[in-house]
């Protein structure tokens, strides 16, 4: 996850007193007033999204993946983009934040391992839902003119409701031209992309040093699948000769269960996890087709 920083909530100020430089007194007179009633939530955000949001602590989304989409996604480094993805992407009801989807996301993970306990998901939803409780505080025309950087490409590849909970299999007898190979992996891997975010992803420079950014988003969904399918060969993370020793299912995979060390930790609830069956049957198709490069 990304590292909480005090700089959040100077980044809203800035940003506010940026926009007084330029554009309508309205606009900027708005954007002084999004900067004070989000000042707090920043303020929150560090009190109590921070700490939850740690790497070391254990998070409902390593348990449930909220079908395949990191929180994270939505913690931006300023607290005007963090409301307007939230807002954007229908996590947040301003008008009944009780009704967020990104808290019945929280609710509906299960206590049933050691890490996630009944208490780390209480302690979650508390606190989101106070942030998601000060935001709405803000109002409707809070932060006029700034977009969530995420959605258009969330939406473009699939948006968080449309994201796979279940195993892709490629159905027997695809064909293995090279268009079909290259749709197929955008159908079966890349729609999975967000478990990977942001450590992987080359628009996110900087996340997290030594990581390397193989995940491409920045060109659309089938450039950015190509060219995402082309690093993962290009980087040595398929094994040709035996797929399930390819370190693009062994590096997200718990040590204890075949997995090597990850940076980023276990990502797969096992070999089940739908996203390591999803990987492995693409894997296993593309070996199938003289394992062609992209």
């Amino acid at each position: 996850m990304r590292p909480a920083s005090a700089v959040l909530v100077f980044a809203v100020v800035a940003a506010a007193f940026a926009a007084s430089c330029g554009g309508g007194k309205d606009e900027a007179a708005a954007r002084v007033a999004s900067a004070q009633c989000l000042s707090d939530a920043g303020g929150l955000y560090q009190k109590k999204l921070a700490p939850v949001l740690a790497s070391d602590q254990p998070q409902t989304c390593n348990e449930c993946h909220l079908s395949g989409v990191d929180l994270n996604l939505f913690v931006r480094a300023d607290m005007c983009e963090t409301r307007a993805c939230l807002v954007d992407l229908g996590l947040v009801d301003l008008n009944d934040p009780d009704e967020s989807k990104v808290l019945a996301w929280i609710a509906r993970a299960h206590p049933d391992s050691a890490l996630i306990t009944q208490g780390v998901i209480d302690q979650e939803y508390d606190a989101f839902k106070e942030f998601v409780e000060q935001i709405s505080r803000c109002g409707g025309e809070a932060c006029p003119g700034v977009t969530c950087p995420a959605t258009s490409d969330v939406q473009a590849c699939g948006s968080p409701d449309q994201a796979p909970d279940g195993t892709i299999v490629v159905p027997p007898g695809t064909a293995c031209d090279s268009t079909t190979v290259e749709s197929t992996f955008r159908d079966t891997v890349y729609v999975w992309r967000n478990r990977c975010f942001p450590c992987h992803f080359a628009s996110e420079p900087g996340s997290a040093p030594g990581a390397p950014p193989w995940l491409d988003d920045r060109n659309g969904c089938n450039a950015g699948a190509l060219e995402t399918f082309h690093n993962m060969v290009a980087l040595g993370l398929v094994d040709a000769n035996d797929p399930t020793q390819s370190l693009i299912l062994r590096k997200p995979l718990d040590i204890a269960q075949g997995g090597v060390e990850h940076g980023g930790g276990s990502k797969f609830d096992g070999m089940s996890d739908p996203t390591y069956q999803s990987f492995l049957s693409f894997l296993e198709y593309w070996i199938g087709c003289g394992a062609p490069t992209p």
